[in-house]
């Protein structure tokens, strides 16, 4: 058991994050949370537009908010652990620049944490995208956390807490995770080392979609060549080849192959569906190891 109302210092990984970074900060002036809290926005580009936004930034006035240079190495891993050294409460807990945190979000997290090393919750897609986007971006079902390769559950790095001594234990993220796959390895590290990973239903955090179609392409393939590295890398038993083929025909079938089937939401759930698909065969071929 943990303590039950533990300082939290909530760590935002930033580059480039104006103005969106904003509306992250109005989510945490929000928060119901009767313990401690700091707010640690860890600028991966060291921007000085950041750190004088940050210092005046409303949320300020109610919660300690601090800027730190964490440009001395590329990528979200090293500004998550920047700032999380950085950080003076025993429970951290981790959002992105461009989302939107529930107001019940701490709470949730530290309610669940009592009995839990690491934590998650649900994230939703209807308060910061445009529906068209909404429809055609899928998320996980939000009454559990899901589980990646048929082997254990993970949280997202957008909706994350973990006890700061559990985070020393693990050896912190893999700064070699540059453009995704960090927040599954960092779970399933975490867990095969005998941490446990709680469910925090009511801590849901606000997703915000790349909207783009090439954006959507481009994430939907590195997530899908990090994943199927993560997955050599803990002998997940994943699924079997034919899955390809199952994939390949739902591609197929989204394609908008004639014209009444141009609606941006159709050409948005080809790319994401089809670029996961390039971005398995892809990470298969890479890693030598079959990620269907």
């Amino acid at each position: 058991m943990r303590p039950q109302r533990p300082g939290i210092s909530v760590v935002i990984a930033a580059y480039d994050p104006l103005p969106v970074l904003g509306v992250q900060l109005d989510g945490l002036a929000e928060q119901d949370y009767d313990g401690p809290v700091e707010v640690v926005v860890s600028d991966n580009r060291g921007d000085e537009r950041v750190r004088e936004f940050v210092a005046s930034h409303p949320l300020a006035d109610r919660i300690p908010v601090r800027w730190i240079d964490s440009s001395g190495t590329a990528g979200t891993p090293h500004a998550r652990n920047a700032g999380t050294r950085a950080a003076i409460h025993p429970l951290v807990a981790y959002c992105d620049q461009d989302d939107r945190v529930h107001p019940g979000w701490l709470t949730a997290l530290a309610e669940a944490a009592a009995e839990h090393d690491l934590v998650g919750g649900p994230l939703e897609r209807d308060t910061l995208n445009d529906p068209v986007v909404a429809r055609f971006r899928a998320l996980p079902e939000p009454d559990s956390l899901p589980v990646l390769a048929r082997f254990l559950p993970i949280t997202f790095g957008c909706n994350l807490a973990i006890w700061r001594d559990a985070f020393e234990a693990v050896g912190g993220w893999d700064e070699s995770y540059l453009n995704a796959g960090s927040d599954v390895e960092f779970c399933w590290r975490a867990q095969t080392l005998g941490y446990s990973l709680g469910f925090a239903p009511d801590a849901m955090v606000a997703y915000r979609y790349r909207t783009g179609l090439r954006e959507t392409w481009d994430q939907a393939c590195d997530y899908a060549i990090e994943e199927a590295g993560v997955a050599k890398r803990f002998r997940a038993p994943g699924r079997q080849w034919y899955w390809f083929f199952l994939h390949l025909g739902v591609s197929i079938g989204l394609a908008p192959v004639w014209p009444w089937a141009w609606s941006r939401a159709r050409r948005g759930e080809w790319c994401w569906v089809t670029g996961n698909l390039v971005g398995r065969i892809r990470g298969s071929i890479r890693h030598r190891y079959p990620y269907p």
